[in-house]
């Protein structure tokens, strides 16, 4: 617009400028009418004819540049089009595979069955078996030492009646208090069971020291002095009788029937035959569960067909399931170093007590001869 009003002035001076070249004669002379008539009407079209031109122009360059921005705009569109469907399909395939994974999972199947772990795996029972088992061995070893305890500590009780209690005909006899103690299968029954809590009672303390009265405790020295050897002594015994109970309650029938159901099932799954072992009238041991799961795989020829043919996934998760067994391995045998460790340091303080103690009080006695 700005280029058209150039244009105007432009042509105005121009026919102002011719005006005033005319020859002074025309204008002395008179108007010719026809002539500047004429003048004029060239300069309008010529001033026209250039407005046109510009007039075409504008609107080409704007006609041009509204493409140039529909064509963005649509090319701007088409992108984000495309790239909500590509979100759309990767969030439905993201789905699709979560549900895929969800159900393999469920049904135990993620990868086929070389990609599971080794026999004696794949049951929420064994898991939940082993805690109800290791409470129900607690409970077995607070029954031992409960029963213990008062056995020892019979205010009644007369060296007689001990001895008459290991010669009865149903005390357990050495057989009897061995297999009690170190069963073959692994899992004790409730008759060993309680045969091996009767040995434990003849073998660790077999004729319990005779209770000191009340008035031989308050009213006479040497009633206190038997008093105070007599709680070391049972101490000392009854601390040593807990490692005795613990052993008992590791081969005690506490594992629940589900998990005997189970094993007896996976035994059958990694081609054994008959009952496997621990299993003693649908029950086990948690020492025999655990030697189940080594034998499973060490004493089982399929497993190491089942190894060498297994995917990598199944190698790590039998990898894990053995690492599981070895941890509860080592935290057995720490509870055994912890209660080897008391037994032991017992028995060293016995020792010293038999030995230096004896020395010690003797130089005692005649520091205070010496003094008197």
């Amino acid at each position: 617009m700005q280029s058209m009003k150039i244009y105007k002035h432009a042509a105005t001076g121009l026919l102002l400028g011719g005006l005033c070249l005319l020859p002074s004669a025309a204008w002395a002379g008179g108007c010719d009418c026809g002539a500047i008539q004429s003048m004029i009407n060239r300069s309008q079209g010529i001033i026209n004819a250039n407005t046109s031109a510009e007039a075409a122009g504008i609107r080409t360059e704007i006609t041009l540049a509204a493409q140039n921005i529909i064509g963005i705009i649509k090319v701007s569109s088409a992108s984000i089009v495309r790239a909500i469907i590509d979100l759309k399909e990767s969030n439905a395939a993201a789905i699709k595979g979560l549900l895929a994974a969800k159900e393999a999972v469920e049904t135990g199947d993620l990868y086929g069955a070389t990609a599971q772990p080794g026999s004696l795996c794949g049951s929420s029972a064994v898991g939940a078996g082993v805690q109800v088992g290791a409470q129900a061995a607690t409970d077995v070893r607070r029954d031992m030492r409960g029963k213990q305890i008062d056995y020892s500590s019979n205010p009644d009780a007369r060296p007689l009646d001990y001895l008459e209690r290991q010669l009865a005909e149903d005390h357990p006899d050495v057989k009897q208090m061995v297999e009690g103690m170190f069963p073959l299968d692994r899992t004790l029954t409730a008759e060993q069971l309680a045969q091996a809590h009767e040995a434990i009672k003849t073998l660790a303390d077999p004729r319990p020291l005779p209770m000191p009265t009340d008035d031989q405790k308050e009213n006479t020295a040497a009633g206190q002095t038997y008093a105070a050897a007599r709680l070391v002594h049972q101490g000392r015994i009854q601390t040593a009788r807990e490692a005795l109970d613990h052993h008992v309650a590791f081969h005690a029938p506490t594992l629940p029937p589900e998990v005997a159901q189970w094993a007896v099932e996976q035994w059958k799954q990694a081609g054994a035959q008959g009952t496997p072992p621990g299993v003693v009238d649908g029950k086990m041991s948690e020492a025999a569960l655990l030697n189940l799961l080594v034998q499973a795989r060490a004493g089982n020829p399929n497993w190491y067909t089942q190894i060498a043919s297994a995917t990598e996934a199944g190698l790590l998760r039998e990898l894990v399931l053995m690492q599981s067994v070895q941890l509860q391995l080592q935290h057995r045998n720490m509870e055994y170093l912890d209660r080897l460790s008391v037994v032991t340091s017992l028995d060293y303080l016995t020792r010293m007590e038999g030995t230096t103690g004896k020395e010690m009080e003797a130089l005692f006695r005649r520091m205070i001869g010496t003094q008197q």
